[in-house]
């Protein structure tokens, strides 16, 4: 059996602001995507928070792995996991 081979790797900043009119807060994730040849969920999306930690609302977890199809899927997977905390993505 074939094994998958990364094609692509990325390292990124993904920002998500806090979803309050009064508020400011911000964080910061270091997100590292891989992109393979095949394989069942060939994009995988690895965030890592890095950062001072919000002092408004709830903060999500630190790590986070995403693991989908395509990137179109990946953007609204990360957009309803942020959503789910009171974020959005900036």
């Amino acid at each position: 059996m074939k094994r998958a081979r990364v094609v692509s790797k990325e390292e990124s900043i993904l920002t998500a602001k806090y979803y309050h009119p009064k508020s400011d807060g911000y964080l910061e994730y270091v997100s590292n995507i891989k992109i393979k040849d095949s394989g069942e969920n060939p994009i995988e999306m690895a965030v890592k928070f890095e950062g001072i930690l919000p002092f408004v609302g709830i903060m999500p977890p630190k790590e986070h792995t995403f693991r989908v199809l395509s990137i179109l899927e990946l953007h609204r997977e990360i957009i309803r996991w942020l959503k789910k905390y009171g974020y959005i993505l900036t």
